[in-house]
Parts: structure tokens; C-alpha cells; sequence
């Protein structure tokens, strides 16, 4: 099993030094990646339902009175102070963005950080944020789905043509290339999400209230990529949401993670509680008590 992190994007420990010195002690330690969210900015009051919680509320880091960092903004800032952690989406929500635009960017952020990037994608779940980004919330999936296979061939550096149902390039190019083929991991936990995953994705990323029916999502993307031609056993299945690295709770989370792994989870992205000055040694003293074990999970 591979363990990542979730930078610290949000309230007040998201600073140029806090996050350095997170970013530093992540990669030294041995952790794999490390991870943002995706959310641009907040409404004064959320109607949508947040799927991933029983309260249908976002996680308390996401309050409207703390600032959040834009993600691909930090990723660059982060690609620039390290060299070897992989960093990541996890997950963006691409159909609120124009998908030549973030074919650009995202070309350009993994060529500054030497082939690191990982592209974690989802459909979205917050009308509202689609709505003050002049984006459509209906049809999301299907918009996602051609915007994948138009800025993978943006990718190539080759002149691109493509007329769909929703975009339409004709002749242009984007360079850039990435500096390896960009790894595309789909988000979300509703059955087309998992057959997209399959399909299109090079690996599936779940939240942790999925963990009960673990094994048999991974059936259903497994399937998905057989009725594509495509290899199940190049899938990776990873998972957000686990319980996070806090104080005095090393030993639960190092159990969870290896009941995680049993089920079939090979990557999985935890977030960190503590505060800026704790930080660093919680990190530290998790990697150094429990990641090689972990990593034979």
C-alpha cells in the first residue's frame, strides 16, 4: 500500500512556511504523494448536499471564513520545493472548467515538476459552485467524459481536431506535452463513475464510506475495463477520507489503513490533524513507525 497526504489548503495553517516545511517532511519521510482538494470558492449558505458525509455537510476545514488555496496553484508551489513525492488532484472537478485552458496548465505544472502529477477527476457534487462559474450542472458526466478525451489528445502535442457535443477545436495545438503520459485517476462512488473508471481511468479513487462494499466496486471497474479491452490488473484502487494522522491516534489509523488494505485498497490519501508546530513530528514519527509495514499490506 502507498500512503499520501492532504496538504494543508485551507484556514490558517495554509501558509508559504507551514506548507514548505509540510511538504519537505512529507517527501523525507517516504510518503508517496501528497494531495488538494477541489473547491473555488464558497456561497454564503450550501443547499447542495455533500454525498460523501451521513451529516450531508462538508468536512469542517471547508468553512466560508477560512481562505482556500486553488489547487493547481499550490501544486506548482509544492512541485518547486520538492523532487521525488508524486502530487496530485484529489479530486478536481473538471466539468466546471474549460478543459483546453487546464490542458495547458496541467501540461505545463507536470513539465515543471519533472512528470509528477497525478490528475484525479470527479463530476461534482455543488450546483451552486457550477452556477457562479457559468457552468452547467446538467449532463456532467458525458461533458467530462469528452473533456478527458479532448485534452488527452491536446497531450500529444499533435494538431487536434475534435467536434463533439460540447467542445469544438479545430486544428489547434497545445504544447507542452507532458512530461510522461499524465495518470488519470476518476473519483466518485455512483456506478457510472466506477464504469468511467474503467473505461477511461487509470485508477479508481473511492471515499472511505465505501469501504464496506470495497471488493465489489473493484468488480465493477475491473468489469468495465475487460468490456473495454482495456487490463484490469494496470488499475490502481485508492481511497480519501480514511481517518486522518492526529495525535495519540497513530496506532488506529495504522489499523484502519491495514483493514483498508485487506479489502483491496492500494493508495490511499489521509489527512492530518495538528497544528502547524505539531505537524512535522506527527508526520515524522508515523513514517518511521509504520510505513514500511504499511507498504506490505
Amino acid at each position: 500500500m502507498e500512503i499520501g497526504l492532504v496538504l494543508p489548503q485551507t484556514g490558517p495553517d495554509a501558509t508559504r512556511e507551514h506548507l514548505a516545511a509540510f511538504a519537505s517532511t512529507a517527501e523525507q519521510s517516504g510518503y508517496a504523494s501528497l494531495w488538494v482538494s477541489d473547491h473555488v470558492v464558497y456561497p454564503r449558505e450550501f443547499t447542495s448536499r455533500y454525498p460523501y458525509a451521513a451529516s450531508g455537510r462538508l468536512p469542517d476545514r471547508f468553512q466560508s471564513d477560512s481562505h482556500l488555496l486553488e489547487p493547481l496553484t499550490l501544486l506548482a508551489f509544492v512541485a518547486a520545493i520538492t523532487e521525488r513525492v508524486q502530487i496530485g488532484t484529489a479530486v478536481m472537478v473538471l466539468p466546471m472548467r474549460n478543459p483546453v485552458l487546464h490542458a495547458k496548465v496541467i501540461a505545463s505544472l507536470d513539465v515543471l515538476a519533472g512528470g509528477r502529477f497525478v490528475f484525479g477527476v470527479g463530476v461534482g457534487w455543488c450546483r451552486e459552485e457550477f452556477e457562479v462559474l457559468s457552468a452547467s450542472f446538467e449532463r456532467r458526466g458525458a461533458r467530462v467524459d469528452e473533456q478527458l478525451a479532448l485534452m488527452r489528445a491536446l497531450w500529444s502535442g499533435e494538431e487536434v481536431t475534435h467536434h463533439g457535443e460540447f467542445y469544438d477545436v479545430d486544428g489547434w495545438i497545445c504544447r507542452p506535452t507532458p512530461a510522461r503520459p499524465i495518470p488519470l485517476w476518476i473519483g466518485g462512488a455512483r456506478p457510472p463513475a466506477l464504469r468511467r473508471a474503467g473505461r477511461l481511468g487509470d485508477a479508481w479513487i473511492a471515499g472511505a464510506h465505501r469501504l464496506p462494499t470495497f471488493p465489489e466496486d473493484i468488480a465493477t471497474v475491473r468489469q468495465a475495463a475487460e468490456d473495454a479491452s482495456r487490463d484490469p490488473d494496470a488499475l490502481t484502487f485508492g481511497m480519501v477520507n480514511l481517518p486522518s494522522l492526529a495525535p495519540g491516534r497513530q496506532e488506529e489509523t495504522a489499523t484502519m489503513l491495514r483493514e483498508a488494505g485487506e479489502r483491496g485498497v492500494q493508495h490511499v490519501r489521509l489527512g492530518v490533524e495538528a497544528s502547524a508546530d505539531q505537524s512535522a513530528e506527527l508526520i515524522g514519527g508515523f513514517a518511521r513507525a509504520y510505513l514500511d509495514d504499511l507498504r506490505e499490506v
